[in-house]
């Protein structure tokens, strides 16, 4: 069929009715909608174009003549047989052009409808279009605040050993200005300091800033073999504080001021963003079951110390403000993210709940891991002139074994590491969503000299916390 004329014109002419066919049929659903509405209207008037098509072959008078039938008629009889395949081609193209009409006053009707529908819809669109460039030049509407909270500054490069001084000097300057102003300064506690005369060391311990490296390396500088720091591992197990008193027991505080005294001193203190440490002492101690490698809820001290006694006081205010779904296994027993380490269940507290504890509880009975440093250390009533920050501790604490003439033996070990290899603002941002801007700011004013004596800073959503010192 399709070598020959009349099978050419056939298929041309299919492929211009499938065409508009297939456009029909992909006509918009607001035009769809609107003849569905006008139904009874529009179905007078079109029929679909199969039917139409049908409709066609049905009523065509066979007996009536085209006007290519007259037009064969007046032909020479000499030309007779080759117009009769011209005929035959006109006549199939004006046949299938009447299906053709069809389906375009089809696609007429429906373009009408759509036209109408679009314009019905044009006001409302122009108004949610205003309403939507009021809300963009409303900056109140717009939170361009970070996901997580910003803790640290720009990473601080030192280059030498005189670059290490001035930010010791810069550091110990800041301290000694924010203390300039107290009335009353606390006492020191020789019990809570570790000296070592010989190297002409005190230091005091801010828990959870590298504070089991450096009980180790008390071990190091006083110049115990591997073997000998194995075996004093193991005699005081999961116990670093006994371990590093091996080397540096508890002296007078007339010694330490005796020690402070001489021209070499280093009296060092290794500080840590107060809410960051504030959150690794929590994850480390009480989210999770802190003890033996069997832990249990009975031989777990902080549990039995502290745990216990915080679910009791805040459990049924935490359900009710976060809902009893939220200490469900699905959403780890209420907390953001999985344990590693050991195991925990919903008998252990929640962050929030720890949180509640911290505001209502005064700071000087607090555990030293979460004691401020300020208080812990007295830092006002001690001349520390080495403040390194844990947050750039590995560059810091290799110009310090200069200062001390110990590279071969200070090196940063990273133990008791609980951040899943998530960075600190994300593991922070998970927890303080839990606050409100109440109790940020509440934990804020308990920590403030941690954030001001030792200048670090907080920004999370709209809070901006001691970015101006």
């Amino acid at each position: 069929m399709i070598g020959n004329k009349h099978g050419k014109v056939f298929i041309i002419v299919l492929i211009n009715v499938v065409a508009i066919y297939f456009v029909y049929s992909n006509v918009t659903t607001e035009s769809s909608n609107y003849l569905h509405e006008q139904g009874d209207d529009l179905n007078r008037d079109v029929q679909h174009p199969v039917d139409a098509f049908k409709h066609e072959i049905k009523t065509k008078d066979p007996n009536k003549k085209s006007d290519s039938d007259t037009t064969v008629k007046m032909l020479d009889p000499s030309s007779i047989k080759t117009e009769k395949q011209a005929v035959s081609k006109v006549s199939v193209i004006s046949s299938e052009s009447s299906y053709v009409r069809s389906m375009k006053n089809v696609l007429s009707i429906k373009m009408k409808a759509s036209k109408v529908n679009k314009t019905q819809s044009v006001a409302p669109q122009t108004a949610q279009d205003e309403e939507l460039q009021k809300k963009l030049l409303d900056s109140s509407e717009i939170d361009l605040s970070p996901p997580n909270p910003v803790i640290t500054s720009a990473v601080i490069n030192i280059l030498d050993q005189d670059n290490f001084h001035s930010l010791m000097t810069e550091r110990a300057q800041l301290l000694k200005r924010k203390c300039s102003n107290r009335r009353s300064l606390p006492a020191v506690s020789s019990k809570v300091m570790y000296a070592m005369k010989s190297k002409s060391l005190v230091w005091c311990p801010v828990y959870k800033a590298a504070s089991t490296n450096w009980m180790h390396n008390l071990l190091h500088l006083a110049g115990k073999t591997e073997d000998e720091v194995k075996k004093i591992i193991k005699d005081h197990p999961n116990q670093p504080n006994d371990q590093g008193r091996v080397v540096a027991p508890v002296t007078s505080l007339s010694n330490i001021r005796q020690i402070a005294e001489q021209e070499d001193a280093k009296l060092l203190l290794i500080v840590r963003h107060p809410f960051d440490r504030l959150v690794s002492a929590f994850r480390d101690k009480l989210e999770q079951c802190h003890g033996p490698q069997n832990c249990t809820l009975d031989n777990n001290w902080y549990y039995k110390q502290y745990g216990k006694k915080i679910v009791t006081q805040y459990r049924n205010e935490a359900v009710r403000r976060l809902g009893e779904d939220f200490f469900a296994e699905k959403n780890y027993f209420g907390s953001p993210l999985p344990v590693m380490r050991t195991w925990r269940s919903e008998s252990l507290p929640s962050w929030w709940e720890f949180v509640q504890y911290i505001l209502h509880t005064s700071p000087s009975s607090y555990d030293e891991h979460w004691k401020p440093a300020s208080l812990y250390c007295s830092v006002c009533s001690f001349p520390y002139n080495y403040i390194l920050h844990f947050e750039n501790i590995q560059q810091e604490e290799k110009f310090f074994a200069q200062e001390m003439s110990a590279s071969d033996l200070i090196h940063p070990r990273w133990e008791n590491r609980n951040d899943e290899g998530l960075a600190k603002e994300e593991i922070l941002g998970k927890y303080f969503n839990m606050l409100d801007d109440k109790d940020i700011t509440a934990l804020y004013k308990i920590y403030e000299d941690d954030f001001k004596m030792f200048g670090y800073k907080f920004e999370y959503k709209h809070l901006r916390l001691n970015l101006k010192s």
